[in-house]
């Protein structure tokens, strides 16, 4: 037995009430359709997981669909007694991913496909689940975002911010140098800003870590963006400082380049845990965690039966609609 608010009061729910059989059912045909998403596109898929393996920047994606799954887990009591309704309007709105994929792929445009790929997920829960349960998970629904590798484009504007704070210490320091873009010019040597030492490899991993950590500790959406932002400078600033240490300790013959990258990792590893103490002593007053305003108030009814029929008529319509892309592709493909 589990307790629950309801209405105001506490009420008792056994734990085959908490998870109504009509929503398992539903969770299943969600999951085969899912599945049959990935066989549809898995040159996509597959593409996307090839970027993870190779790419340490990126490496993180590999724990985003479990760490998702965590999230959604976590906001259970917002959702497991809300009874699934298949929507017509989430089968429709799949059309837009479904012509995000199809441009992306004609114009070239790898991320663009990559992103109607995830789109997709969300999509398919909000035809097969109804609009309620996914207005409750909008936010672990959100961290999907980072299966997306993307972000390199930033890479030369934040090669920029790094080299602007290590010629702002240098100076600081009175230590004269040469500039020329991301490359500067020292007595004890020659360094330049690459793009692996914009800090891109430690900012999205690094968002998302906040990201999930927002999730679960706030519920307003300001300050959970709030928040967010600071990572973001913060992370940004950190690289900044790591690159110029590093630069430091090499022109006073502290340090030498086989401690750059243990450096690099020391600074990375005690920023994160920096940041989640300081958003813990941010916490919304009386708040323990995110979910309590989607239970508090919340009448729990007697789970009544899905239409099971519907639910696989929705899921049969909506993964038909998620097909029509790869099959325009082929038959455009073999004329």
């Amino acid at each position: 037995m589990r307790k629950a608010i309801s209405g105001g009061s506490i009420a008792s729910i056994s734990e085959n009430e908490a998870c109504p059989p009509g929503l398992r059912l539903s969770g299943l045909i969600l999951v085969v359709s899912m599945v049959c998403v990935i066989g549809l596109y898995w040159e996509t898929v597959e593409q996307m997981v090839r970027t993870w393996a190779n790419s340490r920047t990126f490496a993180h994606g590999f724990l985003v669909l479990p760490a998702t799954a965590y999230l959604i887990w976590s906001y259970r009591d917002a959702w497991i007694n809300i009874q699934p309704h298949p929507s017509a309007y989430g089968v429709g709105a799949l059309l837009f991913p479904v012509c995000g994929w199809f441009v992306g792929g004609a114009i070239g445009v790898v991320w663009l496909e990559q992103a109607a790929v995830v789109a997709m997920l969300p999509g398919l829960m909000w035809a097969l689940l109804g609009k309620v349960i996914i207005r409750a998970l909008v936010w672990p629904l959100g961290f999907l975002v980072f299966l997306i590798p993307m972000g390199t484009a930033l890479e030369p504007w934040l090669q920029d911010f790094t080299a602007w704070l290590i010629r702002i210490g240098l100076q600081l320091a009175s230590i004269p140098y040469l500039y020329e873009p991301h490359r500067i010019e020292l007595t004890s040597g020659t360094w330049t800003v690459d793009p692996d030492c914009a800090g891109l490899r430690y900012l999205l991993p690094g968002l998302a870590l906040a990201y999930a950590f927002v999730t679960l500790v706030y519920r307003r959406p300001g300050r959970r963006l709030s928040f967010l932002a600071l990572c973001t400078l913060v992370l940004m600033v950190a690289n900044g400082i790591r690159a110029y240490s590093v630069i430091l300790g090499d022109h006073f013959g502290i340090a030498d380049g086989t401690d750059h990258r243990v450096f690099s990792y020391a600074v990375y590893g005690l920023t994160m845990p920096l940041l989640l103490w300081l958003g813990l002593q941010w916490q919304e007053n009386g708040q323990e965690n995110a979910r309590a305003p989607l239970i508090e108030h919340r009448e729990l009814k007697a789970p009544q039966a899905v239409n099971t029929g519907e639910t696989i008529v929705m899921a049969i319509a909506a993964v038909t609609v998620l097909a029509l892309a790869p099959l325009l592709s082929w038959i455009l493909s073999n004329q």
